[in-house]
């Protein structure tokens, strides 16, 4: 990323906190991007955020915000806003004086802030409950006011942890909505934490996967959800198919892994005796119903027991048992694989081409 166009600058960034260890974090996020940080929980995603906020500090690296280095600058002088779950409103307060007190604490010239609380207001669709109190709003709601108090202060980078977690499905669809017009609207750097891959994809420009403390991959949404490039974030991602072998043969541009009674054709030259592991996407592996083996040349071949079936919304899920256990999603508007059944024999066919190699974790 140019130099020059960096919102967030994070170099070689290393937090400890007890047996945790936020380590080797280098990022570059530029204005008005929209990133989210995916990851299972204990990975970090807080603390990053938290760091960035100057709430904790680094054993080392940098963070610089708009090209200033902000290692010594307290959390108030950042022009940052950071956005707990829990909204962290006042009870006691009204909506209005909720947004005010932002404003307030920032010593904002009183004469200019009741004009921005009520754009703000009127922009996040919220004017009719300014003299409500916080106890009597939906989740969804206070969400709202919350986004409202700190925009008021006009921050250059908003922080996000977790900010739909404890909503229903339809408040979480109308904050999401919010946060694209945000997006859209704003000139505003955002980073959000989320466990949740229709945050990443409703959202993100960018997506940061964090595991284990460090940053595993970074990319479009689709591209780390659809290409995994380690066995961790495959397993994160929900890969059904992620396999461990050996590799027996290679020649021709491919490889056999050896995956334990069975063999795995996969699409690059290994040297014998290389331990890998594989991914295989489950809408990449058709599953043929037949007497005998079928004529597909070129592609992996295995003949399998059907064990379970789930049917979902828009696929149906056979779970096999074979050489290797598979997994396979096939649309519902297949008819021929809607009248296999649990018990029955098949053959799951994928191509090479399919199959992901994993680098090491």
């Amino acid at each position: 990323m140019d130099g020059g166009n960096v919102m967030i600058e994070l170099e070689d960034l290393c937090v400890t906190i007890d047996d945790f260890r936020l380590e080797k974090i280098t990022l570059s996020i530029a204005p008005g991007e929209y990133v989210v940080l995916l990851g299972p929980s204990g990975a970090g995603k807080t603390v990053l955020l938290e760091t960035i906020a100057g709430i904790r500090e680094p054993d080392h690296g940098k963070i610089s915000i708009n090209g200033k280095e902000m290692n010594d600058i307290p959390p108030e002088h950042r022009g940052v806003a950071l956005v707990y779950q829990d909204y962290s409103l006042f009870p006691h307060m009204t909506v209005g004086e909720n947004v005010e007190y932002g404003i307030k604490m920032h010593r904002i010239d009183p004469g200019t802030y009741q004009g921005r609380i009520e754009r703000l207001l009127s922009d996040l669709g919220i004017s009719s409950l300014r003299d409500r109190y916080p106890g009597s709003l939906s989740g969804g709601e206070q969400q709202r006011v919350a986004m409202a108090r700190v925009l008021a202060t006009r921050p250059s980078v908003l922080l996000l942890d977790e900010p739909f977690a404890s909503l229903d499905p339809q408040s979480r669809n109308e904050c999401i909505r919010m946060m694209q017009d945000l997006r859209d609207r704003r000139s505003i750097t955002i980073v959000q934490v989320s466990h949740f891959r229709d945050d990443a994809y409703a959202l993100a420009d960018r997506s940061v996967v964090l595991i284990s403390g460090r940053i595993a991959q970074t990319g479009r949404t689709d591209e780390i959800f659809r290409s995994p490039e380690s066995r961790n974030v495959a397993e994160f991602t929900g890969m059904e198919n992620i396999l461990s072998g050996v590799v027996l043969d290679s020649g021709s541009g491919h490889s056999y892994l050896s995956t334990g009674i069975g063999s795995v054709l996969i699409p690059v030259v290994f040297p014998r005796g290389l331990q890998l592991s594989i991914g295989i996407p489950a809408e990449c592996i058709t599953i043929v119903a037949s007497e005998s083996v079928p004529d597909a040349p070129g592609k992996n071949i295995l003949e399998c027991l059907v064990r379970r079936v789930m049917c979902g919304r828009d696929t149906i899920i056979f779970h096999l048992d074979g050489p290797v256990p598979l997994a396979s999603a096939i649309q519902r508007s297949d008819e021929t694989a809607a009248k296999i059944q649990p018990g029955n024999r098949v053959f799951a066919l994928f191509h090479p081409s399919d199959v992901l190699v994993f680098s090491g974790d």
